[in-house]
C-alpha cells in the first residue's frame, strides 16, 4: 500500500513540475479557454465575450474584499505572541520526515475547520517549525501537506461561504432573481441553519473522515530518504526571518507613539469590538453566523491577541502581502465569472450535468459540476452566484434534499482547491514554492478526498 501511494505521487510529483505554469499564467489561460468555448459552444460574439470579461472584472469586488479581510485577520491572529508560540510548538510532536507531514497536515486541517484563512496561513509557521526540528523532510511534500490538511475541512467550516450565504435571507442571490426561484420551488428562501448543513449528519462523517484520509495519504506520500528533497539550512533560515513578527517600543515616546502604543485606546476599541459581539449573540445563535459576523469575529480577537494597536497595525501590514495573489487575481478570475455568467456559458454546462443525472445521483453530479467549474471561478460565493440557483432548481424537480445538493455542491468546489493555484498563493509566497512543486501530491490526495466525499453525500443520511 505504502509503495503504491508513494511511487504514484513520485510520478505525478515529477510530471506537474514540468507541466505547471505560474498561477498567473494559469488564470490568464483559463480566460482563454473560456472565451474559446463562449465563441462555440453559445456563438456569443467576441465583442459580447469582451464585454462579459469586463463587466465580470468588477462585479465581486464587495465578496473578493471580504475573503482578503477573512485571510488578513487569520494571518493577524496566527502571527500573535499566541498563535506563534501554539502552532510552533505542535511540530516538536513529530519524530520522523513520514510524521512530520502527517502532523502538519493534522493540524493545517484543525485550524481550517475553524477559518480556512487561519489554515493557509498556519500552514507556514507549521512548515517552518516542522522543518527546523525534523530533519530529511521532503520540502515540497511538507508544503503541500499543509494546503492538503486545511482543504480537507474546509467543507465543513464554520468560515465557508455557501453556508454563511445560506443563513441569510435569499441565500446571498440577487433580489431580482429571488422571487423567481421561491415562486418555482414553492418556499420562502428564508436562513437555514448550520444544524442543515455543515453540522448535519452526513457532513459530521465528512469533517471526520476527510482529514483522517488527507493525513494518512501524506503520511504514506513521504519518499524514501534517497529521493527527499529537504529545504537547505540557508533558505529555511531565510523564510524564518522572513516570517518573523517583531515590532518594539520606541524607548523615547513622543505624543503619536503614546497614541499608537496606548493600552487605553486598545481595551477600549476591544471592549466596543466584544460589546458587540455579545449584542449580536443575544439575538442570534452560533449556528446563524453570517460572513460578515465572522469576519467581525476575527478582527476582534487578533486585536485582543496582539495586545496593543501598535502591534495589531504591524501585524496587518505583514498580513497584507499574503493576501496580493488574491488582490491582483480575483478581478481576473471574476473576469472569467462574466464570460461563464454573461454569455449563457454556465447555464449551459451545468444543463448537461443536470441532464444526465437521476435523484439518487444528482449529489455526485453537482458535486462534480461545481469541482470542474470551480478551476476556472475559484472562489466559493461567485460559483454560488450563478451556479447555486440552477443547481437548487433542478434539485426541486429530482425530489433532493436541498441541504444535500449544497453541501455536494460546496464539496466540490472546495476540494478541487486543492489543484486550484489560487487560493495556496499566500502559502506558496511564504514557503518560496510554486504550485507545479506541489501539484503531483495535490492530485493524488484531492483525488482521494473527493471519492470519499462523494460517497459520504450518496449514501448517508443528512
Amino acid at each position: 500500500m505504502r509503495n503504491f501511494v508513494r511511487n504514484t505521487a513520485e510520478k505525478w510529483h515529477f510530471a506537474m513540475e514540468k507541466v505547471m505554469p505560474d498561477s498567473f499564467i494559469f488564470a490568464v489561460l483559463l480566460t482563454f479557454i473560456v472565451f474559446i468555448l463562449a465563441l462555440t459552444v453559445v456563438k456569443a460574439s467576441p465583442v459580447k465575450i469582451v464585454e462579459s470579461w469586463y463587466r465580470g472584472f468588477w462585479a465581486y469586488l464587495a465578496f473578493s474584499m471580504q475573503m482578503v479581510v477573512l485571510l488578513i485577520f487569520g494571518y493577524s491572529l496566527a502571527i500573535s505572541r499566541v498563535g506563534v508560540k501554539v502552532i510552533d510548538s505542535i511540530t516538536g510532536i513529530a519524530k520522523t520526515p513520514a510524521q512530520a507531514v502527517a502532523v502538519v497536515a493534522a493540524v493545517a486541517a484543525i485550524l481550517g475547520a475553524i477559518n480556512w484563512g487561519l489554515g493557509l496561513i498556519g500552514g507556514i509557521f507549521l512548515c517552518l517549525g516542522a522543518a527546523r526540528r525534523v530533519k530529511g523532510i521532503h520540502w515540497p511534500l511538507l508544503v503541500a501537506s499543509a494546503y492538503i490538511g486545511a482543504m480537507s475541512t474546509i467543507t465543513w467550516s464554520i468560515s465557508i461561504t455557501e453556508p454563511l450565504l445560506l443563513n441569510s435571507p435569499g441565500w446571498g442571490w440577487s433580489p431580482d432573481i429571488i422571487p423567481t426561484i421561491e415562486k418555482e420551488i414553492g418556499r420562502k428562501l428564508t436562513p437555514m441553519g448550520f444544524d442543515q448543513t455543515i453540522y448535519a449528519k452526513a457532513s459530521l462523517f465528512g469533517l471526520i473522515l476527510t482529514p483522517i484520509l488527507a493525513v494518512l495519504t501524506c503520511y504514506l506520500m513521504h519518499p524514501t530518504p534517497e529521493r527527499s528533497r529537504p529545504i537547505s539550512s540557508e533558505a529555511l533560515e531565510k523564510l524564518a526571518a522572513e516570517s518573523q513578527f517583531k515590532l518594539e517600543k520606541p524607548k523615547e515616546m513622543a505624543l503619536a507613539d503614546r497614541l499608537n502604543w496606548s493600552r487605553t485606546l486598545w481595551i477600549l476599541i476591544c471592549i466596543m469590538a466584544f460589546t458587540y459581539m455579545v449584542l449580536w449573540f443575544r439575538e442570534k445563535s452560533f449556528v446563524q453566523l453570517d460572513l460578515n459576523m465572522y469576519n467581525f469575529i476575527f478582527i476582534g480577537i487578533a486585536m485582543l491577541l496582539h495586545e496593543n494597536l501598535a502591534r495589531f497595525v504591524e501585524s496587518v501590514k505583514m498580513a497584507s502581502k499574503a493576501a496580493f495573489g488574491i488582490i491582483m487575481q480575483f478581478p481576473f478570475y471574476a473576469g472569467i465569472f462574466g464570460i461563464m455568467a454573461y454569455t449563457g456559458l454556465l447555464k449551459v454546462i451545468a444543463g448537461w450535468f443536470v441532464a444526465i443525472s437521476t435523484p439518487f445521483l444528482y449529489p455526485l453530479v453537482t458535486q462534480i459540476s461545481s469541482g470542474i467549474i470551480n478551476m476556472f471561478i475559484p472562489s466559493s460565493g461567485g460559483i454560488w452566484m450563478v451556479q447555486g440557483p440552477i443547481m437548487i432548481l433542478a434539485a426541486n424537480k429530482l425530489g433532493v434534499a436541498f441541504n444535500r445538493v449544497v453541501m455536494a455542491f460546496t464539496a466540490g468546489e472546495v476540494l478541487t482547491n486543492t489543484i486550484q493555484p489560487f487560493w495556496a498563493l499566500p502559502l506558496l509566497g511564504a514557503t518560496g514554492t510554486e504550485m507545479r512543486n506541489i501539484m503531483g501530491y495535490c492530485l493524488l490526495a484531492t483525488l482521494y478526498m473527493f471519492v470519499l466525499v462523494a460517497l459520504i453525500y450518496l449514501f448517508l443520511p443528512m
